[in-house]
């Protein structure tokens, strides 16, 4: 069952990368919940828990919106049975500014039941979104 959770995982990424919102929805349970709170999109005025589809639609937004461009690379997907940590780097263009940005890595923590992303929390540093999937470095 772990690797088909990587592989869920793997889908919600593609999905994201062609733009195809319908895909990306139908992998997340109706009652997902993103929590942001501790991750480094709180430093973006991005962040809290966002609940349902709805929160998902307006978290994309709010990512979305100081961006002209933006593309977020998954670097590497790490099996934790009902979790899967992700290790993603961002590249985007300001709206305003033009400016090319690239973030440092964010770490997520996926939780997948039934087949759907039930849970999704963004940590800052690979330690706490491993310890939170009950792995070590």
């Amino acid at each position: 069952m772990s690797q088909e959770n990587v592989e869920i995982v793997c889908q919600v990424y593609d999905a994201v990368a062609r733009q195809d919102t319908e895909r990306v929805f139908a992998l997340y349970d109706p009652e997902v919940e993103l929590d942001g709170s501790q991750s480094p999109y709180r430093d973006l005025g991005i962040g809290g828990v966002y609940r349902g589809h709805d929160g998902l639609r307006m978290f994309f937004r709010e990512y979305q919106e100081p961006w002209e461009s933006i593309e977020d690379d998954c670097e590497e997907l790490i099996d934790a049975g009902e979790h899967v940590v992700s290790v993603v780097h961002s590249r985007a263009r300001g709206r305003a500014s033009g400016a090319e940005v690239e973030s440092r890595a964010q770490y997520g923590l996926w939780t997948i039941r039934e087949g759907k992303v039930v849970r999704v929390a963004w940590f800052k540093t690979r330690g706490k979104a491993l310890e939170a999937a009950g792995l070590s470095e």
